[in-house]
């Protein structure tokens, strides 16, 4: 499997076009069909962002001046990010930024594919009108309720949703209209037949068990998948299938879950943590904290592999995204490796292996979303993250220490400690924003969400007093944070439906049925949950799959004497895992065009390091202690 564009195409590998990487999609420059119209969502995007930035920072002020918080804070911020969710992801849809599955599709002929891209957006089309029409009667009686502090018209809060969904289906039209005539027909024909298909089928499934209906919707869901349908609609359109086929529940109750799943305060970090990430790798902060690990590390064997390394551990606590970490530090770092003639492989496995490592280092997005859909706190899921991660980091550079004869690769002149306190100097002020965050979290001076909001402000002063930054900085790197902050919400917001849905299916009693009856054992509950996860985190990206099985088999690890904050870490690996694995884990390919090199080769050195972090995971799994040493010694949880 190799990535649509040739690795060496690319001069420079930035978040977003990382994200183009991953769904194979080309983005017009009109992706709307309507340059004023692009240019008009980015800008209320956008400024949903910047609003809401502006108020946790006035609130963070109030409240460090007279102790006391703005109550109508929460009200403003569920606008925001229904605005960012629904208006965002709508955004998202037409450049192809949204997650999907391509194994399949890119093994088929050539001539397959377009009638495939037509058949994904009718199938968009449908999800998007189908949902709008169920929702308008909801917007409908919202428009005489008040909320309880601004009396704002709920009307005003949740039509973000409405809009959303109509500039989708308009976008799929769009994109349709760019379709030979042929395949627009046959795909309309296909989806036609599709969706006739559910209409009619209820009454077979009036008298059938619910375990056959779970099956069928599970091959609808994995059918979907394959075809290269958006995660994100796929799971919304799992959820529609089973309520309406066993006729459990209206289907309205699809829209309003996704409308009331994108609501979390909590979730505001993301797209802050986004942006923060994004105006870092923008202006180019990464360097002087890459130089600040050479001048501590690089003369050890193995040299610039391991500064990759520490490099990524470090990074991984500013960014909050796997695809921005190697993004980042891969193209910082590139000439440096390229000079010192590291091979190419060898730099994209260890990238590899190296944001695997860094799925548990906070401030994560994972562990973010973790902590707000399960009954583990945030601050115990950072401190529970840091010393599996530095594990794991440990074992890649044991191997980087074993392969170095081998590999190659020039590593650096030991610095003096005058160039160490040089580099210090200009990578504290960078280094800072990382550990800010983690200590203002951790000690409960401020939430997720306001340090995030502060992460924000000093990545921009920073940008300014590095002089980084060109004057077109907010701009880009809004525009960047709307697309992938609008996708990574939408995810979030369309996973909840199915995680009730699946709750309402019993999957949880089902899974924990099937493991008793293998026995009773926590090391069979742990080999099996992390190949399912491993799976799962190839076929569905880390994010959806943490979204849909943490809420399902947390419960079951705590009855089967699993510590919960050491599963939460176990399952978040093996989903980075199964993220970065060939032959479906994007991440690879996108580590694969950062370092320019090609799959084939890049498959022969990263072998070695996923048997690695594999064989790692195993020793988190077995051993608690590492996952759950530091949420103990803060009396978070008990020894």
């Amino acid at each position: 499997m190799k990535p649509t564009v040739a690795p060496q195409d690319y001069e420079e590998v930035l978040p977003l076009e990382a994200e183009e990487i991953l769904h194979h999609d080309h983005v017009p420059d009109r992706w709307s069909g309507a340059a004023w119209l692009d240019k008009t969502l980015e800008g209320i995007v956008g400024a949903a962002i910047l609003a809401e930035l502006v108020v946790i920072l006035l609130n963070i002020t109030v409240r460090l001046i007279t102790g006391d918080s703005v109550l109508w804070t929460q009200e403003v911020s569920e606008i925001a990010l229904l605005t960012i969710a629904f208006i965002g992801g709508a955004i998202a849809y037409p450049k192809g930024a949204h997650m999907s599955v391509q194994a399949l599709i890119m093994r088929l002929p050539a001539s397959w594919k377009p009638y495939l891209a037509a058949l994904v957006d009718w199938l968009v089309f449908v999800m998007s009108a189908g949902a709008l029409a169920l929702f308008v009667p909801t917007l409908v009686q919202q428009v005489e309720e008040k909320t309880p502090i601004l009396q704002l018209p709920v009307f005003w809060v949740n039509l973000p949703f409405s809009v959303g969904m109509v500039l989708i289906a308009w976008f799929a039209l769009v994109k349709l209209r760019r379709q030979a005539w042929r395949p627009a027909v046959v795909g309309a024909g296909i989806a036609a037949a599709l969706v006739a298909v559910v209409l009619i089928s209820p009454p077979l499934f009036y008298y059938a068990s619910p375990n056959v209906l779970l099956v069928v919707v599970l091959v609808a869901l994995f059918g979907l998948l394959f075809l290269g349908l958006p995660i994100a609609f796929v799971l919304a359109l799992a959820s529609g299938i089973y309520l309406y086929l066993g006729g459990i529940s209206d289907v309205s109750a699809i829209p309003i879950g996704m409308a009331s799943g994108a609501k979390g305060f909590v979730l505001l970090a993301i797209p802050f943590f986004i942006l923060a990430g994004t105006v870092m790798n923008s202006a180019g902060l990464t360097l002087p904290l890459a130089k600040l690990v050479d001048a501590l590390i690089g003369h050890l064997r193995g040299g610039l592999l391991q500064v990759v390394v520490v490099t990524m551990y470090i990074f991984s606590g500013i960014s909050g995204s796997k695809v921005a970490d190697v993004a980042a530090v891969g193209t910082t770092m590139r000439g440096m490796l390229e000079e010192r003639k590291y091979p190419r492989g060898e730099v994209v496995a260890v990238l590899s292996a190296s944001a695997i490592m860094g799925e548990t280092i906070p401030p994560s997005i994972v562990l973010l979303i973790l902590g707000s859909i399960t009954t583990i706190s945030t601050t115990t899921l950072f401190l529970a993250g840091f010393v599996p991660a530095a594990f794991l980091a440990l074992v890649v550079m044991a191997l980087v220490f074993l392969r170095a004869r081998k590999q190659g690769g020039v590593p650096s002149a030991k610095a003096t400690w005058r160039a160490r306190g040089s580099a210090t100097f200009f990578a504290l002020p960078t280094l800072l924003l990382p550990v800010g965050m983690v200590v203002g979290i951790l000690s409960g001076f401020a939430t997720p969400t306001e340090v995030s909001s502060v992460a924000v402000a000093y990545a921009f002063v920073l940008a300014a007093a590095y002089r980084r930054g060109s004057r077109r900085l907010l701009g880009d790197t809004l525009r960047e944070t709307t697309t992938t902050a609008g996708m990574v919400l939408f995810i979030i917001a369309a996973a909840s439906p199915l995680a009730q849905t699946l709750a309402l299916a019993g999957v949880s009693q089902q899974i924990h049925d099937l493991m008793s009856g293998l026995g009773d054992s926590p090391i069979l509950f742990m080999l099996f949950t992390v190949v399912l996860l491993i799976i799962m985190g190839q076929l569905l990206e880390g994010l959806p799959a943490v979204l849909i099985f943490a809420p399902l088999l947390l419960p079951i690890a705590t009855d089967f004497g699993v510590n919960p904050v050491q599963y939460a870490m176990v399952l978040i690996i093996s989903m980075g895992i199964g993220s970065f694995a060939p032959p479906a884990g994007v991440g690879f390919y996108v580590a694969c065009a950062t370092a320019r090199e090609t799959v084939e080769n890049s498959l022969q050195h990263f072998w070695p390091y996923l048997v690695a972090v594999f064989v790692g995971l195993l020793v988190l799994a077995a051993v608690p202690w590492f996952s759950t040493f530091l949420p103990a010694l803060a009396g978070l949880i008990p020894f």
